[in-house]
């Protein structure tokens, strides 16, 4: 089974590197999400190493705006302007998304708009950008929160982001789909949890990767034989 994408972070909100994944296509490195842990783990290791060609084109795809999801954007725009002397394309879900990011990115980072281009994921024009899922988080971001239907490596890839529902993805799991799901080791009104999960996808030809992991021990105990996998961290 390939791994599709890898991760910086495969942490909830509270863990010491919070989840975010990549993969590559051509010469772009695809992020999705950046938090400041996956900045501070990318700083370290090289971003064309981890892109596997020099002077990687760098993109970053945005789920939600909470901190552990998009923390570590403008840190990345302002790293790559001023250090790697390179433009980031950052893509949001939606036009009210791109606004929260736009204030985020100009009026209280103060990046330079020379450094970035803000795109949504509807004008993308990106080979591997299928769509965006709306999806169901914290009410206080209700409305603003998705995933993403991918394909990499001419695969088919549904990435959920955080959320506590997995109905608005299910119409996308199609036969070997790859699916990246949000997994909490009891559930709560925001973060799926492993049982239901498990449940709702029970039967269906698709490989289950699990991440945002907020109790990995309990999560796996209960994953135990259902053929989920941990989303695998680039080493």
């Amino acid at each position: 089974m390939g791994k599709m994408l890898q991760f910086l972070g495969r942490g909830s909100a509270f863990a010491d590197e919070n989840n975010s994944a990549f993969f590559v296509n051509g010469k772009e490195l695809v992020l999705i999400d950046f938090p400041l842990s996956s900045f501070t783990k990318m700083r370290r290791i090289g971003a064309d190493k981890l892109a596997g060609v020099k002077n990687a084109d760098l993109t970053v795809i945005i789920t939600h705006t909470h901190g552990d999801h998009a923390g570590g954007v403008a840190t990345l725009i302002h790293y790559a302007f001023y250090i790697m002397h390179r433009k980031i394309t950052v893509i949001a879900p939606s036009d009210e998304v791109a606004a929260d990011l736009k204030y985020l990115i100009e009026r209280i980072e103060g990046c330079d708009p020379a450094g970035y281009e803000l795109i949504t994921a509807d004008k993308a024009e990106r080979p591997w950008l299928i769509g965006v899922i709306p999806t169901i988080h914290t009410p206080q971001l209700a409305g603003r929160c998705f995933g993403y239907n991918l394909l990499v490596e001419g695969n088919n890839v549904v990435y959920t982001g955080d959320t506590a529902v997995i109905e608005p993805f299910l119409p996308y799991l199609t036969a070997g789909t790859y699916l990246y799901s949000d997994s909490s080791a009891s559930g709560s009104r925001v973060h799926i949890g492993i049982s239901e999960l498990l449940e709702k996808v029970r039967g269906l030809d698709i490989h289950l990767y699990l991440m945002h992991l907020d109790q990995p021990g309990t999560i796996f105990d209960i994953a135990e034989g259902s053929g989920a996998l941990a989303a695998p961290l680039y080493k």
